[in-house]
């Protein structure tokens, strides 16, 4: 099977996981055994890349629980299941391999200051329609900043797949959001997913280019 298609085949087979697969711990087994037929082998740079991305998630995560902008409703450690606290390195690797583009360049200090404050947005606003006003104008003014085809690819992919996940999560009851938002999940996820996606292009891809070249040097 050609990798983009295991590559795409992951969406099915983690969505089936997260709805139907009873227990954290068994649903977290059989991610792993879709990621390592999928993945097939990573490189140590992608290896180091999607612990980083789970490292940096899993505190993101637990401070949105403390704020309670959402919660799981069987969680594990940290107010999360188990699987969750590998979830987000998987996405942005998902995200990379898909996508495959090249890693763009420059306004590095722009998009160092945008990713902060992207964190400090979903790590202290506890208002629904506050935090989707704060990183709404966020996003639009990463976009007016970073509007290559890429850009917008990566931002719109992400947004796709979130759309897919979150949605998939909140109906399968998995996890849930404050205030009973129309259709389960409120329209901050698409800020959320989508400045991850434009982010990932942004700043984590240079960062991966530059420790692969030297990896391969």
């Amino acid at each position: 099977m050609p990798a983009i298609a295991r590559h795409l085949l992951q969406i099915p087979l983690v969505l089936l996981i997260l709805a139907v697969v009873p227990g954290n711990a068994t649903k977290l087994a059989a991610l792993i055994v879709v990621w390592i037929f999928t993945f097939r082998q990573l490189s140590k740079v992608e290896a180091i890349f999607y612990a980083a991305v789970c490292l940096f998630f899993t505190g993101m995560n637990a401070a949105s629980l403390k704020q309670g902008i959402f919660a799981f409703s069987h969680p594990d450690v940290l107010g999360m299941p188990w699987y969750e606290l590998f979830m987000w390195g998987f996405y942005l690797l998902h995200l990379r391999r898909v996508l495959n583009g090249p890693a763009p360049v420059g306004k590095r200090a722009a998009v160092w200051t945008l990713t902060v404050l992207y964190a400090l947005a979903f790590a202290v606003i506890q208002d629904g329609n506050v935090l989707l006003t704060v990183t709404g104008v966020l996003l639009a003014g990463g976009l007016v900043m970073f509007h290559e085809p890429g850009d917008l690819l990566y931002t719109g992919y992400l947004v796709l797949l979130g759309a897919l996940i979150e949605y998939t999560g909140v109906h399968s009851g998995q996890w849930h959001y404050p205030g009973d938002p129309a259709g389960g999940v409120p329209l901050w996820f698409i800020t959320l997913w989508g400045g991850v996606g434009l982010l990932t292009r942004r700043l984590m891809l240079p960062i991966l280019a530059r420790f692969e070249a030297q990896e391969g040097a």
